[in-house]
């Protein structure tokens, strides 16, 4: 296999998708359960959402390097990552806002105008968060188990399915939670956890048999390889049993079924970050590589990398 290993990205990038993704779904569900009138708990998710998304972005700053020169990400309006931090500015400052109309002392509570307006911005700017991490490994050509659509619809259901189990988790722990929310939810859970098992399923397939052989060869690692034990444990652990345990009538059960959702969530794009680790050549690196002075190519490709 004709490929190097290197330009890796680390493990807090990991964690800031898995807490961007889910704050951000946790948003959007926010606002859409307040559009179907069922909001009597989202506003403790938006809060809740609204800090896992800045927990993403402090882990973004501290991953990227240079943390006094972060403003810089915002500078460039044709660079992905800069459409992704300004989303996830968006959605943070619009979780928090659709929380504080639950605050009794808040003078623009019962401004239902304004309530809406705010929830659906939170469901736009969201779902984009929930999105913006497939996306941006999608676009990586030389990554073979990253590249192509199909880890976008992963990091989605992913992204979605945690963010309606921080909504579950918030529920159980309000004394005062709506019991009827307790049931769109949970169907929900149970829909998008049996689609995320079908779409992974399905994505190994497709890479192991119809894929290149670097597309095959970094899938074969999480069936077979050293990331197959971590991936099982993310089948049966994080997917099959929570789709089990959400489905029950008890509440325990569901809000155990939600952390191990969330959990799964978590290592799902640990494992997907390290599956692609490996990266091949792009057309004409190894030729501009081979021109570069000799003795100082860890100085003259540091800037390449």
């Amino acid at each position: 296999m004709e490929s190097k290993h290197g330009d890796n990205w680390g493990w807090m990038l990991a964690v800031d998708f898995f807490f961007a993704g889910m704050g951000g779904a946790a948003v959007a569900t926010a606002g859409i359960l307040d559009f179907a009138g069922l909001g009597l708990t989202s506003a403790a998710a938006g809060f809740a959402g609204a800090v896992c998304i800045g927990i993403g972005a402090l882990l973004l700053i501290l991953e990227l390097g240079k943390p006094l020169r972060a403003w810089r990400v915002f500078t460039n309006p044709k660079a992905v990552l800069t459409f992704g931090a300004w989303n996830m500015t968006l959605a943070a400052g619009l979780g928090f806002a659709f929380g504080t109309f639950a605050l009794p002392f808040a003078p623009w509570a019962g401004v239902i105008a304004l309530k809406k307006i705010v929830a659906g911005l939170g469901v736009i700017t969201g779902l984009i968060v929930a999105a913006y991490p497939g996306v941006l490994l999608a676009r990586h050509k030389a990554r073979p188990f990253w590249h192509g659509p199909g880890i976008i619809a992963l990091f989605l259901t992913s992204s979605l399915v945690t963010g309606l189990s921080l909504h579950l988790l918030c529920h159980a722990l309000l004394p005062a939670a709506n019991p009827v929310l307790m049931g769109p939810l949970s169907i929900a859970a149970v829909i998008l956890l049996a689609l995320q098992l079908v779409f992974w399923l399905g994505y190994i397939l497709v890479k192991r048999s119809a894929g290149t052989e670097y597309e095959a060869a970094a899938a074969e690692r999480l069936v077979s390889g050293d990331l197959a034990a971590g991936f099982l444990a993310y089948l049966a652990g994080g997917t099959l049993l929570p789709l089990l345990l959400i489905g029950q009538a008890s509440p325990v059960l569901t809000a155990l079924g939600a952390l191990l959702t969330v959990g799964g969530g978590a290592l799902m794009r640990l494992l997907t970050i390290k599956a692609g680790e490996y990266r091949t050549w792009l057309p004409g690196e190894q030729s501009f590589r081979a021109r570069l002075a000799r003795g100082d190519e860890a100085f003259m490709t540091a800037w390449a990398q």
